[in-house]
């Protein structure tokens, strides 16, 4: 998996997703109305009408998509940036599944599938976790992928160890999402759930990596 498949997967994937769309809109009302956004509990709560909600799915992985191509012309750090294509190419990766799983929401409300919203996104969500989780640890300070605090961007060690502890977190919320998506709990109970992982996920390796920094700093200090 390189740069290049990746931007050949992503056209391919938008311009099928595009295809659906029009061929089901095609057979819709025309005043039909789809989701275009759902809450925490997987409930929707925006509508748009069935054009703008049946390709909303395929124009934003195709901008994020364009996104990622130009990526690695405008880090900065390109230097670093070349040895975290790891995070890189499979976080692109993880923005292709989000777009499908989000298609297949959208298409399920249009065509009365009645497949599980918040089940769906939930479950898609702890798959990405799992994928970029298992390359964050492998990454090198950037300015534009990443957990970005002060303090990582300021030091390697303290973006390196970071990362590592960011990684495992975000791996077992992965995990536990993922596995809660598969069981029957009301939604309240799972958006919980994923709230949780993510807060988790985030918020302790931002502490950690202050205190991180402050021990390096303080150690540099004392030995001056």
């Amino acid at each position: 998996m390189n740069r290049n498949s990746l931007g050949a997967a992503s056209l391919l994937l938008v311009a099928i997703m595009a295809a659906v769309a029009f061929a089901v809109g095609a057979r819709l009302p025309a005043d039909l109305r789809l989701p275009i956004h759902w809450d925490l509990s997987g409930q929707p709560d925006g509508w748009a009408g069935k054009w703008v909600g049946l390709l909303m799915p395929a124009g934003i992985t195709a901008g994020m998509s364009l996104l990622f191509w130009f990526l690695p012309a405008l880090e900065p750090r390109g230097r670093n940036f070349l040895r975290s294509q790891g995070l890189y190419l499979w976080g692109w990766a993880a923005l292709l599944l989000m777009g499908a799983a989000i298609e297949l929401v959208v298409l399920s409300v249009a065509l009365d599938w009645g497949v599980p919203a918040n089940h769906v996104i939930v479950g898609s969500l702890g798959v990405i976790f799992v994928i970029i989780g298992n390359q964050l640890g492998k990454s090198r300070s950037m300015y534009l992928i990443g957990l970005r605090t002060p303090w990582t961007l300021a030091s390697e060690e303290v973006w390196i160890r970071t990362h590592r502890l960011a990684g495992k977190l975000m791996v077992l919320a992965g995990i536990v999402a993922f596995v809660a998506a598969l069981l029957p709990l009301p939604s309240g109970l799972l958006a919980t759930i994923l709230g949780v992982g993510i807060a988790v996920a985030a918020l302790i390796p931002i502490v950690y990596s202050f205190l991180l920094w402050r021990r390096e700093k303080m150690a540099g200090q004392s030995s001056e």
